[in-house]
């Protein structure tokens, strides 16, 4: 990252750069999400490639990843508060991410940031990076989501076919890692080009799962 893309930000030092969104597994006890070891692998692997492209100072989060299920309204505000102020909207797409209610509310909440944000600002860049859990044959696609490109030439083959689960499983490990890398380099350079602006909590007071369809939130 050069210094050019840190010019106008002289709060980079503190930002959350992305909100890791994914679907829990089954088994919950205690309030927490049940542990997925992978999925927490590979967030702070990435935290720590934005780290080292970034200014970020590591005394705050630079990656969100929520590890507590829905019971009420601190978990609410606790999330809201995420959506509103993170850079980049990193969804992890795998057949359970769009069973998932709340992955649906999670997506329908920064669908609605991004939207107002681009009331003042027509022409940036979408802040939305879809990740591959699983082989994209895999998934089926709800229409809210079919504009959102999940894959590029410089990811490769192997993650085109299989996923970052399917490359962990199969000891892939130095694709894996290269893949990761490239994903936190297009977090860093989405949220400089998307300058995405926080927004008030409010707007988010009557989200719903936009993966249903025929709901498409206020996107």
């Amino acid at each position: 990252m050069t210094e050019s893309h840190l010019s106008g930000r002289p709060a980079d030092s503190q930002d959350l750069y992305f909100f890791h969104s994914y679907a829990q597994l089954p088994g919950v006890a205690a309030g927490l999400r049940a542990p997925d070891e992978r999925q927490e692998a590979f967030h702070q692997l990435l935290c720590q490639f934005v780290l080292q492209l970034t200014t970020h100072d590591g005394e705050t989060p630079i990656g969100f990843l929520d590890k507590r299920m829905p019971l009420g309204g601190e978990w609410e505000k606790h999330l809201k508060e995420a959506l509103a102020t993170c850079r980049v909207f990193m969804p992890v797409y795998s057949p359970r991410y769009f069973a998932s209610h709340w992955c649906g509310i999670e997506f329908d909440g920064f669908l609605r940031r991004q939207t107002e944000h681009h009331r003042s600002e027509r022409y940036t860049v979408s802040a939305i990076v879809p990740v591959l859990w699983t082989s994209p044959g895999r998934i089926v696609l709800p229409d809210v989501v079919q504009q959102f490109q999940y894959h590029s030439l410089d990811l490769g083959d192997d993650y085109r076919h299989m996923g970052l689960l399917g490359l962990m499983e199969a000891g892939k490990w130095r694709v894996y890692r290269r893949t990761v890398w490239r994903l936190a380099e297009r977090i860093v350079d989405v949220a400089t080009a998307a300058r995405l602006k926080s927004c008030d909590v409010k707007l988010f007071d009557d989200l719903s799962n936009v993966f249903v369809p025929g709901t498409q939130g206020d996107s």
